[in-house]
């Protein structure tokens, strides 16, 4: 049994805290490729910010961005596959947070819609290069169908918001933590996992052939679900908990080290499949 599949978070994961992905991490997803498996990044940054991040790997494949709600070619930017929150949800969603004092990020395309500008937002969006937008209401966004709604506060708050969101609205919606200050709510029908779930029912890939890469709260999911889970050393528990084999650091090229015995073992390739 082979390895098709390769799915690898990107901060923390492949790119390290310089904000650099290692030539011996480019080098050994090239040797992948080489080997006749696909490879694609699993991130719940934007899709335009996911791009910016990976283009020294040269990805040709589809890419996983938003958590999971969005898949698009990084060379053509063709969108091809995206679940969105609807307008019920939306507005069920700010409801039930209508007493949340923290950030809330309602996510657009290319645009950031807020209800107050703060130091914080101002810089966040311009370390991510998207357009922010001030509205008075949140609820006129929800005809748009927001990709994803962001919380943003401080650790305790966050975990809090989060259980409450999961208690209440149970499988209605995706709610995940990408950081310890950060909760995310989507469609129910997103997550890394479900997207992979999309890629690989379209390649005929079965999930036992997927190996997939993870440090964060939202990369739980998507290492349970594929053939192998491995955690990056240093992960929050719940991931190393969640995985089936954990890996050196990303600043010690962990995730490359073990491709690359995986290669040398002739466990990773797929020619045959596209």
């Amino acid at each position: 049994m082979t390895y098709k599949l390769i799915a690898l978070d990107i901060d923390g994961t492949i790119k390290n805290f310089n904000n650099e992905i290692s030539p011996v991490t480019q080098k050994s997803l090239e040797n992948v490729r080489e080997a006749g498996a696909l490879v694609t990044i699993a991130t719940g940054r934007s899709f335009s910010s996911a791009v910016t991040a990976t283009k020294s790997l040269n990805l040709n494949s589809a890419i996983i961005s938003f958590q999971g709600a969005h898949i698009a070619d990084p060379s053509t930017s063709e969108v091809l596959w995206h679940m969105p929150l609807t307008e019920e949800m939306t507005l069920s969603t700010l409801d039930y947070l209508k007493y949340w004092t923290g950030e809330i990020l309602v996510f657009v395309k290319h645009r950031i819609y807020v209800n107050r500008l703060t130091e914080w937002t101002e810089s966040y969006v311009d370390r991510n290069g998207v357009e922010i937008v001030k509205v008075n209401d949140l609820n006129s966004i929800a005809l748009k169908k927001p990709t994803r709604l962001v919380l943003v506060g401080d650790e305790i708050d966050i975990e809090t918001v989060e259980n409450s969101l999961i208690g209440h609205f149970h499988d209605k919606l995706h709610v995940t933590r990408s950081l310890p200050n950060f909760c995310e709510i989507l469609h129910p029908f997103s997550g890394k996992h479900k997207a992979l779930e999309v890629i690989c029912s379209r390649l005929g890939i079965k999930s036992n052939s997927v190996l997939a890469f993870g440090n964060g709260y939202n990369d739980v999911h998507m290492l349970e679900w594929a053939g192998l889970g491995v955690a990056v050393e240093g992960s929050v528990d719940e991931v190393i908990k969640s995985a089936d084999v954990v890996c050196g650091t990303v600043e010690t090229d962990g995730p490359a080290k073990l491709l690359n015995s995986f290669l040398r073992q002739g466990l990773i390739g797929g020619n045959n499949i596209f």
